[in-house]
């Protein structure tokens, strides 16, 4: 069938869109993959253009939920012009809020997609009855019809590479929609496309309560951890690698890439070291760390990981996160971390309405502990529909933004301000702080100082880190910086306050 898959993100890194993309066009279809990043609805007559001259048959969405109010707008007028045409949705959003898209679709294909999508399409190109296919969703006789979970796929070294530049990817530009060559993907892509994403596994070991990944577990009963085999995952690189020569750095996007065992890591990074030799990123979690993976890793290229601290409250991880990572342990993983010189990346969420002021503190007081140098991610709470803290903050009568329409960003509370100082003023300067921070004085000097952080600190700060994970190799250091600096040092330069 002819197929036309739409993503409304904001740049190329569409990987899950990709992934059903490799997929279908593996079953002799004919799909073409549309980036529409551009905000203004105006433009989407030319997608509505592309699909009518391209004879599309079958449009399915992939979103975010992020992304759902701007894909509406979209599905109406689609639905307006192309009333025989099915439009499917899929994606997290899709999976934990069917009900939301089938107001402005069709069918929705919730959970993974790829073997949902495969059998609904021969379905649809047959003229065959696909109301009881597993893991889709439809309304029936005015009724929403919810069919049980497919079962997941055991065996993921069977999904086909998803391209990093994929044939028959197309973007919006410019009121038009132009296939992708190599000089427009690095022009809507993030780091010029110098930083390719691979994904090794599906799933995560945890199962956080504001993750998308409780809501998964949810749904399916039980979500394991699908673990691809080292020679698949080094066949995908030598792939990238080989396509894209001015790759940099390889950003292997696993929930927890470190839940593999010692023996895999170990062969991983042996014929990573033979045939690959590219720095790489990786996300785990202080449980699935160790020092002969992380020594292993180090010695393949890891050059920068990023690891999740969320709350130094133990209680609110505990209770409120369901997250079985105390500050301890995160102290401890992260002290491994600084002995390899890893550029290290430490995410905390904040304005949580389920801590107090001590909770906060006690935040404050983990980072402080952390080795330098470091840099933090930081993250307002959101409520993302189908979550477990979702459901729990309606329950508990809670006043909270809608994701779907609204950025949320950090509060500028003093607190706030301490944290996003922690790892570039001096921790005796930071408890200063904390036992003043009701003075006006206090409150003033602390204004001074994040706007020195922002424009002086916290650059030099991320310059420094980049230069420690090449080994204080400045032309990499500076090649990378040309690529990756110019918009991490952008984001840093755009602190954001609700």
């Amino acid at each position: 069938m002819n197929i036309a898959i739409i993503s409304f993100q904001d740049n190329a890194d569409i990987i899950g869109a990709k992934y059903i993309h490799a997929f279908l066009m593996s079953h002799n279809h004919k799909s073409h993959l549309i980036l529409q990043s551009d905000p203004d609805c105006g433009s989407d007559t030319a997608v509505l253009k592309f699909i009518a001259d391209n004879n599309i048959e079958v449009a399915g969405i992939s979103l975010m939920s992020c992304e759902f109010y701007r894909a509406s707008q979209f599905a109406k007028e689609f639905k307006r012009r192309f009333k025989d045409i099915p439009l499917i949705f899929g994606g997290i959003h899709a999976t934990v809020a069917p009900e939301e898209c089938l107001s402005v679709g069709d069918i929705v294909v919730r959970g993974e997609g790829e073997h949902t999508l495969l059998e609904l399409l021969g379905c649809i190109e047959e003229r065959r009855d696909f109301s009881g296919i597993p893991g889709i969703c439809l309304i029936e006789n005015s009724q929403l019809k919810l069919n049980p979970p497919r079962s997941l796929e055991p065996d993921i070294d069977k999904f086909p590479f998803p391209k990093h530049l994929p044939k028959d990817m197309y973007v919006v530009h410019k009121n038009r929609v132009l296939e992708v060559d190599g000089e427009l993907f690095r022009s809507i892509s993030r780091y010029k496309g110098t930083f390719p994403n691979i994904i090794t596994t599906r799933g995560c070991p945890f199962s956080c309560t504001y993750c998308c990944n409780s809501a998964l577990k949810e749904f399916y009963g039980h979500y394991p951890v699908r673990k691809r085999s080292v020679e698949s995952v080094i066949a995908e690189i030598s792939e990238i690698i080989t396509e894209h020569k001015d790759c940099l750095c390889l950003n292997i996007q696993d929930d927890c890439f470190l839940t593999y065992d010692n023996n895999w890591v170990s062969e991983f990074t042996r014929q990573y070291k033979d045939k690959i030799n590219v720095p790489f990123i990786v996300r785990t979690t202080p449980r699935h760390i160790n020092l002969e993976k992380l020594t292993l890793l180090k010695e393949a290229g890891l050059m920068m990981l990023s690891m999740g601290l969320q709350s130094g409250s133990d209680r609110v991880n505990r209770e409120v996160f369901k997250r079985p990572v105390t500050g301890d342990a995160f102290l401890n993983a992260t002290r491994l971390i600084h002995s390899l010189d890893i550029f290290a990346y430490y995410d905390v969420i904040l304005d949580n309405p389920y801590e107090t002021e001590e909770d906060t503190l006690n935040t404050l007081r983990v980072i402080l502990q952390i080795p330098r140098p470091f840099q933090l991610q930081l993250f307002s709470l959101s409520f993302f529909q189908g979550t477990e803290l979702h459901k729990r903050a309606q329950k508990d009568g809670l006043s909270f933004k809608d994701p779907k329409t609204d950025r949320h960003e950090l509060t500028p509370n003093t607190l706030n301000k301490l944290i996003i100082m922690a790892p570039t003023v001096p921790q005796s300067m930071i408890e200063y702080f904390i036992s003043r921070r009701n003075s006006a004085f206090t409150l003033l000097v602390i204004d001074m100082i994040i706007l020195v952080n922002t424009l002086i600190l916290n650059p030099v700060l991320f310059l420094r880190l980049i230069h420690r994970a090449y080994g204080s190799n400045l032309p990499k250091t500076f090649r990378l910086i040309k690529f990756f600096g110019k918009t991490a040092l952008a984001t840093k330069l755009r602190p954001k306050w609700e």
